[in-house]
């Protein structure tokens, strides 16, 4: 009896993991589609920029499970992450392109 309770939270908790990576995937290729679309991105770059994004979801996932129920700490990770992700999109496809797609960002 045991042994199932053990197995039922083994898979409750494996399928929790694969499941957010699933999310940030999905979430990843939406923006990279997006940039590639509009800033013309060759397919190396677009690989990038996908590997970046989903870096960045999955981590902001880690830290929104660990930090629950302490929102301050909660903010100041998820800034450190958004912070850190401008400049290594400025290093993976230059600083004219990020430039461009603030501009479209903020236009649309």
């Amino acid at each position: 009896m045991i042994k199932k309770y053990i197995l039922s939270f083994v898979l409750v908790f494996y399928a929790t993991a694969v499941f957010a990576q699933d999310i940030a995937a999905e979430r990843a290729a939406e923006i990279t589609n997006e940039m590639a679309q509009v800033l013309s991105l060759s397919e190396e770059d677009k690989a990038k920029v996908y590997e970046i994004q989903r870096n960045r979801f999955q981590t902001a996932i880690e830290i929104r499970t660990k930090y629950a129920d302490d929102a301050d700490a909660r903010k100041a990770a998820l800034r450190k992450v958004y912070d850190k992700l401008h400049g290594k999109l400025k290093g993976a496809i230059g600083s004219d392109k990020i430039k461009a797609w603030g501009d479209y960002k903020r236009n649309y």
